[in-house]
């Protein structure tokens, strides 16, 4: 199965004073399954476009206790939730474009993350292109090199959705043109794509691509003042959930999916596998001793 989501489109919730029940996905599969405990967290109610992310480094880049993260990444920290429920409020062709900015229900299992995560996709430089047909075992390999690792899936998604657990990195209703995400979809061939000449394959690859050089588009910049999680490039992860069927992962959607967001799982495909759409980007621990970020 591909395109997993933890997020509910559900159109009407039973609304009781200052909560409401929330249901798996179960209730779309014939069953009516509550989840206990329920973390009800109730926002103020903003206007129904959100407004422009904050700048980069709004998030503290330094917690507490001294620890920072090295230049060209940025501190997340915070408490994921592995289940999302939202009241969708715009729902077209098969999928939420606006979601209540009030209501969101976090619920288990409850994960504490501290990481840091680079502002931009792989090679992490403002204004280059990120590369695609990389593995999972290559992306791994890579962060390697510059001693970092793949990011987890749980981080991915914090880092995305920012404190406030927003759907998208720019707010609770989607904009179009904020992120790389809608560029028209190009039908292309596995048998190029799977060439034992590199020429075949780079040529195909070339046709197909719609990345832009990083950070091309301000407003996709998360809470935590990441860029282009969503949209772009899709992105390998370190997964999370266990019952995804493989090590590998992908977030974030690429540059013809308009509908992606923070959350929703692409669990299909193994460490072997390359695409044209797929690119990585690095995390790794912060440390006390790392210079602070800027």
């Amino acid at each position: 199965m591909s395109g997993h989501t933890t997020e509910l489109a559900a159109l009407a919730f039973g609304l009781s004073g200052a909560s409401f029940a929330p249901w798996t996905e179960a209730a779309f599969m014939g069953g009516l399954s509550p989840i206990s405990p329920v973390l009800l967290a109730e926002a103020p109610l903003p206007s129904a476009d959100a407004a422009p992310p904050p700048p980069a480094g709004t998030v503290p880049l330094v917690r507490a206790g001294g620890s920072a993260c090295p230049a060209g990444t940025r501190l997340v920290e915070g408490v994921h939730h592995e289940y999302v429920q939202r009241l969708c409020t715009d729902f077209r062709a098969h999928q939420c474009w606006r979601w209540h900015p009030g209501l969101v229900a976090l619920e288990p299992r409850a994960t504490p993350i501290s990481v840091c995560i680079d502002v931009y996709e792989w090679p992490n430089q403002e204004g280059a292109m990120p590369p695609v047909m990389m593995s999972f075992l290559e992306a791994s390999a890579s962060c390697a090199s510059v001693g970092k690792r793949l990011c987890t899936e749980f981080e991915w998604e914090l880092a995305c959705e920012g404190p406030e657990t927003w759907p998208f990195p720019y707010g609770h209703s989607h904009v179009a043109g904020a992120c790389n995400n809608d560029k028209p979809y190009k039908g292309y061939s596995q048998k190029k794509l799977s060439s034992k000449d590199p020429r075949v394959r780079e040529a195909e690859t070339q046709r197909l691509y719609q990345a832009e050089p990083s950070g091309s588009r301000p407003r996709c910049t998360s809470p935590y003042g990441v860029v282009d999680l969503v949209g772009n490039v899709e992105e390998w992860v370190l997964t999370s959930r266990p019952e995804w069927p493989y090590e590998s992962s992908l977030k974030g959607g690429y540059w013809a999916k308009a509908w992606s967001g923070c959350r929703g799982t692409n669990d299909s495909h193994g460490p072997l596998f390359r695409f044209y759409d797929i690119g990585f980007r690095c995390c790794t621990a912060p440390s006390a001793s790392a210079p602070a970020s800027g």
